[in-house]
């Protein structure tokens, strides 16, 4: 049976070089897709979650929201908690972030994950 590219895609461990912002804590690392679960490492803290939980997120541009003048990736957690991410992969990567955490939370859903 194939997949269609989408469902194949959303089974992949994608790695993305990232700035993220937790509770006003500024981290240097990456974000990792494997599966139904984001996780976030630095050199001194890790942070991972399903991508279930994640209820809404939105590229924002505007100057409070920036990490180091860069446009982020907020995900609005079920709790509240916001998870700011920019990201280092250069033009055009943050969209490819959204849609790879958007392809992946529609796919949780479609599971019931």
């Amino acid at each position: 049976m194939r997949l269609p590219p989408r469902a194949y895609r959303a089974l992949m461990k994608s790695a993305f070089p990232v700035l993220w912002v937790w509770r006003d804590d500024p981290y240097a690392g990456r974000l990792e897709l494997d599966g139904a679960r984001v996780t976030l490492t630095a050199r001194d803290r890790a942070l991972s979650f399903p991508v279930g939980l994640v209820s809404e997120l939105e590229v924002r541009r505007g100057a409070s929201q920036r990490v180091r003048r860069l446009p982020v990736l907020a995900l609005r957690m079920a709790s509240g908690d916001v998870v700011r991410v920019a990201s280092l992969g250069g033009a055009g990567s943050l969209h490819e972030l959204a849609a790879a955490i958007g392809d992946r939370r529609a796919q949780a859903a479609a599971s019931g994950a």
